[in-house]
């Protein structure tokens, strides 16, 4: 007698019950034995970090979205915007909250250029051409930024934000908030500029359907280069951000850009609004994962999460709905 195997939702439906089962499993755990506070805090801590994840992921989004190209030297630019903030702290005392807007703009400057003379024409070839010049720039960014700034681990101390007191004895830190609330700025700001402006709308009309945008009159070549400009700019804001709260180094690029393929893939794929929910997903994964296991084992939870969602759900959690 023949045997057939469950049917892909069928097996969705049992991860999803195991991870729920698992998650109260857990949460009960740490209600009873330690009390709901850490549980709490180690959740809050989740989501404002993963709020900055989904804005690191937002820019590898969009020129995904846009140009159908997978930019993995992205990690390296958000580190090169991390310097620009780190540099201006130290060498000028520019606040890094400040320094943002030259951040984005240090970025964009080398986007928009690289987008229309490097990234496009080798996109007309085909997509392996953009790809391959994608890891070549990662490796040179990474070798001049290790021959000028050395491969010494930087970041930025700021001891004038002081922790800020909620609920249930929870305490957040003043700066980790502030950081989150730019994030979620950010991303806001990004949506109503696709959807309101025309600039926004040409955006959405080439990630769609290139062929009938020509017809329209829109010069697909420029709204390409503006994408990956764009897109480099939302690295350079997460840059600043990292370097307030995180380490970093000339090596740390790669790191970002796989947590930014595990957002993307969680929420997917060109899902601008996927990539927010997938960065908060990440977040509190990462959170509770180091809760139970460690802080050393932050990144394995990333990784693992990465690979069930490829497993049992490839497309992520929002591939039917339009990209932005």
């Amino acid at each position: 007698m023949e045997t057939t195997a469950p049917s892909s939702k069928y097996q969705w439906l049992i991860v999803v019950v195991f991870v729920i089962v698992a998650f109260v499993c857990g949460t009960a755990y740490v209600v009873v034995v330690m009390g709901k506070t850490v549980f709490i805090q180690a959740l809050i801590h989740g989501l404002l970090s993963g709020s900055i994840y989904a804005l690191l992921a937002l820019g590898l989004a969009l020129i995904f979205g846009v140009m159908k190209i997978i930019n993995i030297c992205h990690g390296e630019l958000v580190v090169l915007g991390a310097y620009v903030t780190f540099w201006l702290y130290t060498l000028m005392g520019v606040d890094p909250f400040l320094s943002i807007p030259l951040s984005l703009l240090t970025l964009f400057i080398i986007g928009l250029p690289l987008g229309k003379f490097v990234m496009d024409p080798a996109l007309k070839i085909g997509v392996d051409p953009p790809l391959i010049i994608a890891f070549g720039l990662s490796i040179i960014l990474q070798n001049l930024m290790r021959y000028f700034w050395t491969a010494t681990p930087r970041g930025i101390r700021l001891e004038w934000y002081l922790p800020i007191n909620l609920p249930f004895g929870v305490t957040v830190s003043a700066l980790t908030l502030i950081v989150a609330l730019i994030a979620i700025f950010g991303l806001g700001f990004l949506h109503l500029f696709l959807k309101k402006t025309f600039i926004g709308k040409a955006i959405r009309a080439v990630s769609m359907d290139i062929p009938t945008s020509r017809l329209m009159g829109v010069n697909v070549e420029n709204i390409n280069a503006l994408s990956y400009g764009i897109g480099l700019a939302l690295a350079g804001i997460s840059g600043s951000l990292i370097a307030v709260v995180m380490g970093f180094d000339p090596m740390s690029g790669m790191l970002f850009t796989n947590k930014a393929l595990c957002v993307i893939v969680l929420g997917g794929v060109g899902h601008i609004f996927g990539a927010f929910v997938g960065g908060l997903v990440l977040g509190i994964a990462e959170a509770v994962g180091s809760f139970f296991l460690g802080d050393t084992a932050r990144h394995a939870v990333a990784y693992i999460l990465f690979l069930i969602v490829l497993i049992f759900k490839p497309t992520g959690l929002f591939a039917k709905y339009r990209a932005f």
